[in-house]
């Protein structure tokens, strides 16, 4: 009995007050609550990827694309900030072929110097120049980098491996390569960015960045002006650590452009780096490229924007918005390198234009000309050991030799003539026009060897702005020169070494 007992014996627990947990919709009650979360999450995320990439980066994520409309031009910057002096670091026992850029001291650091046409022609001065920056000019040739002496579409920056690489320009992500004689290569496309014909237009140009060691972007990503996209290095074909640096018009057939394939050199009889400093198809580069550094050293203003506002309320009258970017106020000397920048980013064009111009007029005659015609056989007395280029193709047979496109597009100074309307007020500044003039009194269009030109008054006093022309200031064989007089004294102005005087500029200030 005992036992049984205390088997029926138990002991059960139950809860005074029945727990319920509340319903989802107990949540939405709290209305005040729930928004704030939810907007603080939305502001969260949309700040977040915004505040990282900019609102065309968000666009893209939501949308699967960029719209090239929301890229907005900013300037430009050189693809690389800083590179080493070399001969101030060979003193610490350094050199470009066995150390990288971390092992470079900070103090022998130097921002990476102007790029100079004038400079990198001089064969001599860049001949065998270890401690050049710029060891291959744009359109120059590997044997001596002079500019002007090959096809080379680019421009070589002597930089150890490591080297941060940035954007020159906002823009998108074209490719990522890492294969092919470019090793890794990233190309940027930079939309509404100004066209150097036409800095007062917009284009679409594709800056190349090639032989790197290691990549930091992927296709597609949006990059700011100035972002640390990659190191530099000495992937694919490449002698030496350097960055390959070259811009592309949006007409070129690819990206990087390359003026002509591995069978058309092979036509010729000759190796890439064969065809590089022959200067095979170099008529090409002018059509498809634009000199790299004279481009990001240019700077150009941005091209003003007119934006049409999304959201415009009825009450409201304004419809558009004007994004107007401030201009900043430079020195003397920076307003000084960016019109030289300037002239010769527009003097490259003009002889880009001239010579797409020729190529249109040269297929003209290759349509209307028999196929038995164009083919000539080589005399067999003509014939030596150097390789000749015999391509029939039009652009090669017009102008691809760079001592005939010299010999086309430039021509000697003889003369000046100095133009004015021989008349001035004594209240304002004047226009002086200087034209160059050949041995027959023709206008040189593209002058060479031109010295500078001073400017004096003869008789009475003046005011010239510049004082001394280069052949940088002439754009078409003119150059523009602003003038005050002082007085009303009759002016007579004289262009040395010429040793030109002007027509007399008579005062009229009392009609």
């Amino acid at each position: 009995m005992h036992l049984r007992s205390r088997k029926k014996i138990g002991f059960k627990l139950l809860s005074l007050h029945k727990k319920k947990e509340p319903h989802a919709f107990h949540y939405l009650k709290q209305r005040a609550s729930f928004l704030i979360a939810a907007f603080s999450l939305v502001a969260f995320v949309t700040g977040n990827m915004v505040g990282q990439h900019g609102w065309y980066a968000f666009w893209k994520s939501v949308m699967g694309k960029v719209d090239d409309s929301l890229i907005v031009y900013t300037g430009t910057v050189s693809p690389i900030d800083k590179v080493p002096d070399y001969t101030k670091w060979a003193q610490y026992g350094g050199n470009i072929q066995d150390h990288t850029f971390r092992q470079v001291p900070s103090e022998v650091l130097v921002s990476v110097p102007r790029y100079q046409s004038s400079i990198q022609r001089n064969v001599d001065a860049l001949h065998g120049a270890g401690s050049s920056t710029y060891s291959v000019s744009y359109l120059g040739s590997y044997s001596s980098g002079a500019e002007g002496t090959g096809s080379h579409p680019a421009v070589d920056i002597r930089a150890p491996i490591g080297t941060p690489v940035r954007s020159i320009a906002n823009g998108v992500v074209e490719k990522v390569d890492e294969n092919g004689g470019f090793g890794k290569v990233v190309v940027i496309r930079h939309p509404n960015v100004p066209d150097p014909a036409r800095p007062d237009k917009t284009t679409t140009l594709y800056s190349s960045y090639a032989h790197l060691s290691a990549i930091y972007v992927t296709e597609g990503t949006v990059v700011h002006k100035g972002e640390y996209i990659a190191d530099s290095g000495q992937t694919g074909f490449a002698s030496g650590p350097h960055l390959h640096f070259q811009i592309d018009r949006e007409e070129a057939p690819w990206h990087p452009y390359w003026p002509f394939t591995g069978a058309e050199a092979s036509r010729e009889g000759m190796s890439l780096t064969e065809g590089v400093d022959r200067g095979l198809f170099q008529s090409r580069i002018y059509i498809y490229t634009v000199n790299p550094m004279l481009y990001v050293q240019a700077n150009y203003t941005p091209v003003e924007m007119t934006i049409a506002k999304a959201d415009v309320k009825e009450e409201t009258n304004t419809n558009v918005i004007t994004d107007t970017v401030k201009k900043v106020v430079m020195t003397v000397a920076d307003r000084r390198a960016q019109r030289v920048a300037r002239l010769q980013a527009r003097r490259d064009e003009r002889i880009r234009i001239r010579l797409a111009r020729r190529q249109e007029l040269d297929e003209v005659v290759v349509l209307n000309t028999e196929p038995q015609q164009i083919k000539v056989d080589e005399p067999e007395e003509t014939k030596t050991h150097e390789p000749v280029i015999k391509s029939t193709e039009t652009v090669a047979s017009a102008s691809n030799d760079p001592v005939e496109i010299e010999s086309m597009l430039s021509s000697d100074v003889a003369s000046i003539d100095i133009r004015h309307d021989r008349e001035f007020t004594g209240r304002e500044w004047e226009k002086l026009t200087l034209v160059l003039l050949d041995e027959k009194g023709n206008p040189v269009i593209n002058p060479k060897n031109v010295s500078d030109i001073h400017l004096k008054a003869v008789y009475g006093s003046v005011e010239f702005n510049p004082p001394v022309v280069s052949q940088l200031d002439f754009s078409e064989g003119e150059a523009v020169v602003q003038m005050l007089p002082r007085g009303n004294r009759t002016v007579v102005i004289q262009a040395m070494p010429f040793s030109l005087i002007s027509a007399p500029m008579r005062y009229m200030g009392g009609r």
